[in-house]
C-alpha cells in the first residue's frame, strides 16, 4: 500500500497595501494638525530661583509667557502663532519692554545677539508703559476671539533681576486685571540627593 501524499499548500500572503494607506493617512493627519511654536527659552537666558517642592504642572496651550531677564527687560510671548501675528504683526516676533529709562535694554547687549548682531527672533520694542499694558490686554482679547479660550499667564523671572522690575510687572498685571498667573522656579535639591 502506498502512502498518501499530502499536498503542500501554497504560503498565504497578506496584502499590505491597505495598511500602508492607513498609516499614510494617519501621518498626514498629524502633520496637518500639529501646531509649531517658536521657543522663547532659546533666545532669553534666565536663571530661575529655587523653591520648595511644589510640582504644579504648567499649562501647555494658550499660554502667555512673561520673562524678566537679569537686565530688567520684560519679554511677552504667546504660544499661538495666530494671536502673535494678530497683535504684533509678526508670527515669530517677541514683545519687549524695558521699564528703567536710565539703563540700556538687555536685548542690545552683544552677549545676547547672534553673529549677525540680532536676536534669533525679531524684537518688537515697547517704550511706553501704557502701550505695553495694552499689549497684555490685546493678547488676551485676540486669544478669546481666535481660539475661544483665555490665556494662562506664566511668569519666569531671573534670580539676578531687580525686585523693582518684578514689582512693576505685578502692578501692570494687576492694572490689566490679569490676576491669575504662575511663577516658574527650579526645584530645590535635597542634600541627600546632592551627596549621591
Amino acid at each position: 500500500m502506498s502512502a498518501v501524499k499530502k499536498r503542500r499548500r501554497p504560503a498565504q500572503q497578506i496584502d499590505m497595501t491597505p495598511y500602508v494607506d492607513v498609516i499614510m493617512l494617519i501621518l498626514t493627519f498629524f502633520i496637518l494638525t500639529a501646531q509649531f511654536k517658536a521657543e522663547l527659552a532659546e533666545d532669553i537666558q534666565v536663571k530661575l530661583p529655587n523653591s520648595g517642592n511644589d510640582t504644579t504642572k504648567l499649562p501647555e496651550r494658550n499660554v502667555m509667557t512673561l520673562v524678566i531677564n537679569r537686565f530688567g527687560d520684560i519679554f511677552a510671548d504667546v504660544d499661538n502663532i495666530k494671536v502673535r501675528e494678530d497683535v504684533l504683526g509678526d508670527p515669530i516676533g517677541l514683545a519687549a519692554y524695558h521699564p528703567d529709562s536710565t539703563t540700556q535694554p538687555g536685548w542690545n547687549n552683544p552677549a545676547n545677539l547672534n553673529d549677525k548682531g540680532q536676536m534669533k527672533r525679531p524684537i518688537i520694542a515697547f517704550k511706553d508703559r501704557e502701550k505695553f499694558k495694552k499689549l497684555l490686554i490685546d493678547f488676551r482679547l485676540s486669544s478669546k476671539s481666535n481660539v475661544g479660550k483665555d490665556l494662562r499667564i506664566v511668569v519666569k523671572g531671573d534670580k539676578e533681576s531687580d525686585i523693582g522690575v518684578v514689582q512693576d510687572l505685578m502692578d501692570m498685571l494687576k492694572e490689566t486685571k490679569n490676576t491669575r498667573f504662575a511663577f516658574v522656579t527650579d526645584l530645590e535639591q535635597d542634600d541627600a540627593k546632592e551627596k549621591k
